[in-house]
């Protein structure tokens, strides 16, 4: 019986030691919300003075040290009411859509529902899915679907009644 232990646990031994250094590597799971009110001057994004209110949760997950690491997934929900404050009109928004990074091939990359903007009825008018992929060394868009817009000038500016700056 003595022996039968001794072997299990010399089995549990070798399995802990031998494991794969990067099961090994540290993971760190953190929960955040962010809040904030954003207006932009007309002339630096719209020709309007756009006003964006806005809540953010996200749910990381980081890979390695926290200071340093090695890959970052998030699971972002975002919340926004986008006013042109030149007429009043709003549209407001929830996408869900997540972010990694990967220190290995230095890309940053977004991937999901960027764009679902809806009247205060509740009607539809902008849906964008997919996905942007950039480099982190340049801060180069490297590859987007065709689905998306990634000017968001582009997209936001026009569905408020107005144009890009």
């Amino acid at each position: 019986m003595q022996r039968r232990i001794m072997l299990v646990v010399l089995v549990a031994v070798s399995v802990v030691m031998l494991a794969n250094p990067a099961q090994a590597r540290q993971v760190t799971h953190t929960f955040s919300r962010l809040s904030g009110d954003i207006t932009l001057p007309a002339g630096s994004f719209c020709d309007f003075t756009l006003n964006q209110v806005f809540t953010v949760h996200d749910n990381s997950v980081v890979f390695g040290d926290p200071n340093d690491p090695d890959k970052v997934i998030v699971y972002e929900e975002e919340v926004v009411t986008h006013t042109n404050l030149d007429t009043g009109y709003s549209l407001t928004e929830v996408d869900h859509y997540q972010l990694t990074f990967d220190a290995a091939d230095a890309t940053f990359k977004q991937v999901g529902l960027v764009w679902h903007l809806r009247t205060p009825g509740g009607k539809i008018v902008v849906v964008q899915a997919g996905l942007l992929q950039f480099d982190t060394d340049t801060g180069e868009l490297i590859k987007v679907t065709p689905a998306i817009d990634p000017d968001g000038a582009q997209v936001i500016c026009p569905a408020l009644g107005g144009s890009p700056a």
